[in-house]
């Protein structure tokens, strides 16, 4: 999580310390250990005749269970925006099926934790792209898709009150991205969910 170090924006002490509680996590995730997909975005979920099968197993293993739920909050490499899973009820859904298995799902603070450890996560692996993304042209797609990404991320973390230093660094590195790139600097609503990158 370094990265945000080049755009100015320093890792707070307090934030190192959330750091540290993530990585904790992720690394023994106690009831939430559970064999994955290791890749369950929306391109690797088949639907046909109301049935629908996950594919794709290449990265599968066993990890916390909810990295597999990173898709629903924030956006893949397929896609720009997300839909709010909360507000459509994907959330409610997915915790119900979660929990007949793990039980510990419908334990609010250990489920929004867990959630924000893996969208934080996520979303910090995909800003050690940023010399990648910085080089590429004015309105390439993927930069906008950036800056989603840690709103998104942020936004996940703040709804389920977890990891709050963490939230507020990826709120400020997306601001110092839409600065730095003022075509990433949109009104993320004008985007329909699921709008896919170029």
């Amino acid at each position: 999580m370094e990265h945000g170090a080049w755009l100015g924006v320093a890792l707070p002490s307090r934030a190192g310390t959330e750091l540290t509680r993530l990585l904790a996590e992720l690394a023994a995730p106690g009831p939430f250990l559970a064999l994955t997909n290791g890749d369950a975005e929306a391109n690797n979920f088949l639907t046909a005749g109301g049935d629908g099968r996950l594919i794709d197993f290449e990265f599968a293993g066993y990890r916390h269970t909810l990295t597999s739920a990173v898709c629903l909050y924030v956006p893949g490499p397929a896609w720009l925006t997300v839909s709010d899973p909360v507000a459509t009820g994907l959330e409610a859904g997915y915790r119900r099926a979660l929990a007949r298995g793990v039980p510990e799902a419908d334990d609010d603070r250990l489920f929004g934790f867990g959630l924000a450890s893996a969208c934080l996560t996520w979303a910090a692996t995909r800003l050690t792209r940023f010399p990648a993304l910085d080089a590429r042209a004015p309105g390439e797609n993927s930069r906008l898709q950036m800056v989603l990404t840690l709103d998104a991320t942020a936004r996940a973390a703040e709804h389920h009150r977890a990891l709050p230093h963490l939230a507020g660094w990826a709120h400020r590195v997306a601001q110092a991205l839409r600065r730095r790139w003022p075509d990433a600097d949109v009104d993320r609503t004008a985007y329909p969910a699921y709008t896919p990158r170029r």
